[in-house]
């Protein structure tokens, strides 16, 4: 993913690159329907299909101004993973540090057993210590939908531009595959880089 004169951001080559502003998921859907063998495959995947539309418009809406992902046939089921960028400015007169701000930006998940995270700091190359949310939340898809997600969230200040932030988020609703989502979202995050003015 790239946002020419800003910043670069790889993703795996399996995923797509989506434009958020007009996503129609043909492609994707035409490959993992290929994959489908019976009715009941199928009717989950029209579904997964439906709730990424939901997710990259809500991640519209957020304003995101980046983001790819991926749906994929695993096992008998789904795997569906996202990441997007978004930009985050502090309104005049707020002061909070990134700590602080980390604890502000994600909506707990507290159903089934899900809502514990955590805010750290982790080193990224060429940027470094940045802060970061990991846990379980709830994204609303719709006005009326919402779905448990786990999530990271690395909160990379904008060099020269005090208060303003670009925030990476990876989020996916396997819950069952949250370890390796993480390592995944983590890899992703990792190849960020500032590239140009910014």
């Amino acid at each position: 993913m790239t946002a020419p004169g800003s910043f670069t951001i790889e993703v795996p080559d399996t995923w797509i690159d989506y434009d958020l502003a007009n996503q129609d998921f043909a492609r994707q859907r035409q490959q993992i329907m290929a994959a489908m063998s019976t009715r009941e495959q199928r009717s989950a995947a029209e579904d997964a299909i439906r709730q990424a539309r939901r997710l990259l418009r809500a991640a519209r809406r957020q304003g995101a101004v980046s983001a790819a992902g991926m749906i994929a046939r695993d096992g008998d089921g789904l795997l569906m993973a996202f990441v997007a960028v978004f930009g985050v400015t502090m309104p005049d007169g707020v002061d909070m540090s990134l700590t602080e701000l980390a604890g502000q930006l994600a909506r707990p998940a507290q159903t089934h057993g899900h809502g514990a995270r955590a805010v750290t700091s982790v080193v990224l190359p060429g940027i470094g210590s940045v802060a970061r949310i990991v846990g379980t939340e709830i994204v609303a898809l719709t006005d009326e939908t919402s779905a448990v997600m786990a999530a990271m969230h690395t909160i990379i200040p904008l060099p020269g531009q005090t208060g303003s932030y670009l925030v990476v988020s990876g989020m996916s609703p396997n819950l069952a595959l949250t370890e390796p989502l993480y390592d995944i979202f983590d890899a992703i995050t990792g190849t960020f880089r500032f590239v140009g003015p910014t």
